[in-house]
């Protein structure tokens, strides 16, 4: 990795400590479910039918969606960059520490407070205990779950989330069969505007909240890859669902202008099923504040952890128990903060500031989605990418920041006074003390500014337009079929051929002296050779230069040529199956595809160069069109036969083969002397294997994300000999 990118990405991990993983997706679930289905379902719904009506039910839903948007978000960068610390750890990482300091200070602690102040103020209703004694000593038992490790308070929370969602199915279930759907329709839907309905999607998205409580255990979350996003996604969706189904009881069981109070769900259960209904709620909730706030306490201290292990604050918060592989230390400060915060008593101002937090959380994960995916660092390298980018981040964090001015001015003071501590304790104790850097340099640089001066320079460029081409030779005096391709594609363009010999130099076994030797005496051999190799290039109209980069590998090589040349299209020979390192060529062209951010072709020169005879197969991908692209160029230079095909089905009937030529013909149009040609083929190397004898030259695209299928078809068409195979792979911006 250049150290430029290590700098922007990860410089301030001095102290790596790995969690154990030991949660699954069942755990990871529950963890986002347990969270957000809490006091909201219990208690908002009369509140906010109040507000707006029988239009509530549309306020949950938005809630949702805007839950949803930002949930994707996170997954991208949960997957990219799988650490414990949650937002925190991607915020900082994309935003720098000062972003990172000011949402570590802000933390889970006012929600963890919420959720137990919630939970006594439940157990005083039932057996009358004082609400901050039964709250703190629920959450030193919750402490002392979490100290035991993440798999144990994992499994708990299983269990707290099964008892809750039967609670709540018994209600729905139960309900739905009373609806009354005249009652339901009959009414106006939206009696107060839609002002109210978006002022009630304010007021309820905390309830949205927990899906982040997943992305903060993802250091501890096995095959982070496929059960994060899972967990994410799968976690809003279900609670949306949920919720809006709830909602739509409540509205068809009573005229909306009765559904109020904030024991609602309760009465309406004792309506449906008496006394034993309301006390099955009631258990309900109990449960659901003790799964938010164990999950609560299990991501604070996450992000404790994540802060000590940057240096913002004190060092000795990294220490992981040497038995249960948790940081204990962590989760200790943490339950004292909580159970300080529960001293406050007022749950409604708890809760709101806490919302506050979240709607800042989410909105700048949002935003670090899109400054780590422009910023174009090695080390990010996301199995999950968000759909629609930059589109979904963007409406994500709008959607949270436009939710927040919706908060009452009171909480936003609060907001700023954490705001100011944090930055001023950032300043003062650890801006000199930590090495961290945030991505958001780079992306300036890399996801605006040079997409920006590139958009310039090719202003008023065919879109086809390929300047630059890399051609990786051995010695171009043996290896002037791919030279003479590339002529004739770059001539018509009159663009550029960089013939790149990676100079390999071994800095511990060779002295300095040596390998500048060597150096120089390569590059004197390499410019004689070219010279010789490079007249079809210059009689073809396009410039040609030598370089020879040193690396200590062939893959390092070529990535950094292509890079600073900022190549279009990258040129490589096949891979000899005879030869000892032939599984590690394959390996190499599946990386480089996978890195470069390029246009691929590779030969397997078998027949005559320059081809007479030439064959595309296309598909409807850009891989197709590239390959297009390629044999219309290469017949216009040759002067060469060019026949377009396409597969399709053997069973295929008339009129659908007639369908075929007409849309090939309308895809070659007048860029080339071509015919057109159906083929009935299972794949597009069985359609080369079986066309190979009557063709010189047979041009095809690979379809696939990178890497994933250029090495079987190589490996499928290695013995076609009959004429030369090359393999298109287009640079495909919307998957990196």
């Amino acid at each position: 990795m250049p150290a430029e990118d290590r700098g922007a990405a990860f410089a301030g991990e001095v102290v790596e400590v790995e969690l154990a993983q030991g949660l699954g997706l069942a755990e990871a679930l529950t963890i986002g479910l347990g969270t957000m289905v809490c006091a909201g379902i219990f208690v908002l719904p009369g509140i906010i039918i109040a507000r707006t009506g029988p239009a509530a039910l549309l306020s949950f839903f938005l809630g949702g969606v805007v839950a949803l948007l930002c949930a994707m978000s996170a997954a991208e960068v949960a997957t990219g960059m799988p650490k414990s610390g949650g937002g925190y750890y991607f915020i900082s990482r994309a935003l720098g520490p000062l972003w990172g300091a000011i949402i570590g200070w802000g933390g889970l602690i006012f929600a963890s407070a919420f959720y137990m102040v919630g939970f006594g103020e439940y157990i005083h209703s039932i057996i009358g205990v004082n609400v901050t004694i039964s709250a703190q000593v629920m959450t030193l038992g919750l402490i002392g779950l979490n100290l035991v490790g993440s798999q144990a308070a994992g499994r708990a929370q299983n269990v707290i989330v099964a008892i809750l969602m039967a609670a709540l199915l018994l209600f729905t279930g139960r309900g739905v069969f009373s609806v009354d759907l005249g009652m339901l329709f009959g009414q106006k839907l939206m009696p107060f505007g839609f002002g109210a309905v978006a002022a009630g999607t304010a007021t309820l998205f905390v309830t949205y909240a927990g899906f982040g409580e997943i992305a903060s255990m993802a250091e501890e979350i096995r095959d982070p890859g496929k059960n994060l996003p899972r967990a994410l996604l799968g976690s809003v969706i279900i609670v949306t669902v949920l919720y809006c189904a709830i909602l739509f009881i409540c509205i068809g069981l009573r005229p909306w202008d009765k559904l109020t109070g904030s024991t609602l769900v309760a009465d309406l259960a004792q309506d449906l099923m008496g006394t034993w209904g309301r006390g099955v709620i009631l258990f309900g909730a109990i449960m659901a504040m003790l799964s938010s706030a164990n999950a609560s306490i299990m991501s604070a201290a996450r992000i404790c952890f994540a802060m000590g292990r940057d240096n913002l604050i004190w060092q000795w918060l990294n220490r992981v128990h040497p038995r249960f592989r948790v940081p204990h230390i962590a989760i200790l400060v943490t339950g004292g903060l909580i159970l300080a915060c529960i001293l406050i008593r007022n749950i409604e101002l708890l809760a709101e500031a806490a919302g506050l937090l979240h709607l800042l959380l989410y909105g700048l994960i949002c935003v670090a989605c899109i400054i780590m995916r422009g910023a174009r660092i090695e080390s990010y390298n996301p199995i999950y990418r968000v759909p629609l980018y930059p589109a979904i981040p963007i409406l994500g964090a709008l959607g949270c920041f436009a939710v927040a001015f919706k908060i009452q001015p009171l909480i936003v003071i609060m907001g700023l006074v954490i705001v100011a501590f944090a930055v001023g304790h950032y300043y003062i104790f650890a801006r000199k003390r930590t090495e961290l850097r945030g991505a958001w340099p780079y992306f300036l640089r890399r996801g605006l500014l040079e997409p920006a001066l590139h958009s310039v320079e090719r202003w008023g460029a065919t879109p086809d337009d390929i300047p630059t081409a890399v051609v990786a030779v051995a010695n171009p005096e043996h290896e002037t079929a791919r030279l003479q391709i590339a002529a004739g594609m770059m001539g018509p363009v009159q663009g550029e051929v960089l013939v790149v010999n990676v100079f390999l130099a071994d800095f511990d076994d060779d002295s300095s002296d040596e390998i500048v030797a060597r150096y120089y005496q390569t590059i004197e051999e390499r410019n004689q050779a070219l010279q010789e190799a490079a007249a079809p290039i210059i009689r073809a109209g396009a410039k040609v230069v030598s370089h020879v980069p040193v690396a200590g590998s062939v893959f390092c090589g070529l990535l950094s040529a292509a890079q600073a040349s900022n190549a279009s299209l990258i040129f490589f020979g096949w891979p000899d199956t005879s030869s000892p390192s032939y599984q590690e060529s394959l390996r190499l062209l599946g990386g480089l595809d996978h890195y470069l951010r390029a246009n691929l072709l590779v030969l397997h020169e078998q027949g005559p160069v320059p081809a007479q005879d030439i064959l595309a197969l296309v598909d409807d991908s850009i891989h197709g069109d590239l390959a297009l692209l390629c044999a219309t160029r290469l017949t216009n230079s040759w002067n060469a036969q060019l026949t377009v095909a396409s597969l399709i089905a053997e069973d295929t009937s008339e009129e659908g083969y007639s369908e075929a030529v007409a849309a090939l013909e309308a895809r070659v149009g007048d860029r080339a002397r071509a015919s057109v040609r159906p083929i009935a083929a299972s794949s597009m190397p069985a359609a080369a294997a079986a066309e190979a004898p009557f063709a010189d030259m047979i041009i095809l695209g690979v379809p696939g994300g990178p890497g994933d299928k250029l090495a079987p078809t190589i490996v499928e068409l290695a013995d076609v000999a009959e004429c030369s195979i090359v393999l298109v792979r287009a640079y495909d911006a919307q998957s990196q």
